[in-house]
């Protein structure tokens, strides 16, 4: 097991349960990050708790309807594209969660500098403040999606398999939204080899996501969805079902709502 799995174990097995789940406010790298981050979407409609990360270094936004709150019910964990914002990504997403047993968490997740690997939480932070996250609600085991768009996506991949093989499998769903597993990226190395077992995907559920208009068809678009369901395959996933939308591009999945509903309404429907 490589150096930085063990360190995040580590960090895992560490983590206290009894968490309160009161929002602390934000302060720092995490405070400038959100200043930055209302600049680029303005909530009118939607009004989300925000919710520093626990290393102090960035920010959920959580929303849940008013008349759910306290109730069980299901949630969306998001995580946005390259150089993007939990409040668009959470502006994306809110036309979907009316009318729905849904909340949504959208972690911003990329710190506002270049396109560097580390201008991002790596997926074993994400995991980290996630599972944090979560076991302050009380979020339990199976009553989560979570979807990653573009970069999102390809960080997805070994975010899914600390889930499945070391965590607390949160996700009864993963959503792979425009961006395939890059086998070269060492997360997903890391998944592909083994170092999560040969079968890290064995009782998971996915869907994939792609646009036939992708201009970065092998990398993004339905070609590189295609090869990615075949490996998630092979590593034990059940594959739902493919979104492919021929009149779309990148982000086909939002664009068209026909896509982003058929993935919700399916998920709500089909409890692990």
């Amino acid at each position: 097991m490589s150096k930085f799995v063990r360190c995040f174990v580590l960090t895992f097995m560490l983590a206290g349960a009894g968490v309160n789940a009161t929002a602390e406010p934000l302060s720092g790298q995490a405070r400038q990050l959100y200043d930055r981050a209302t600049q680029e979407a303005r909530l009118t409609s939607i009004s989300p708790e925000v919710v520093p990360t626990q290393d102090g270094r960035s920010f959920f936004l959580v929303w849940e309807p008013q008349a759910l709150k306290g109730k069980p019910h299901k949630w969306v964990v998001s995580l946005h594209g390259s150089n993007g914002f939990a409040t668009r990504d959470l502006e994306i997403w809110s036309p979907y969660l009316k009318d729905r047993n849904l909340g949504i968490i959208n972690l911003q997740w990329w710190f506002g500098g270049g396109g560097k690997t580390e201008d991002y939480y790596s997926p074993f932070d994400i995991y980290r403040e996630v599972d944090l996250l979560l076991r302050r609600m009380g979020i339990k085991p199976g009553d989560a999606m979570l979807e990653g768009f573009s970069r999102g996506s390809a960080n997805l991949y070994a975010v899914a398999a600390l889930d499945r093989t070391k965590g607390q499998r949160y996700f009864s769903l993963f959503v792979a939204n425009a961006g395939g597993a890059t086998l070269d990226y060492p997360p997903t190395r890391a998944v592909d080899t083994g170092k999560f077992g040969d079968r890290p995907y064995k009782g998971s559920r996915w869907i994939t996501s792609c646009g036939a208009r992708d201009p970065h068809s092998e990398r993004d678009g339905c070609p590189a969805m295609r090869r990615t369901g075949d490996w998630l395959k092979k590593l034990g996933a059940e594959v739902a079902f493919a979104i492919e939308d021929g009149s779309e591009g990148h982000g086909a999945f939002h664009r068209n709502p026909q896509n982003a509903n058929r993935a919700l309404d399916w998920f709500l429907r089909n409890p692990e």
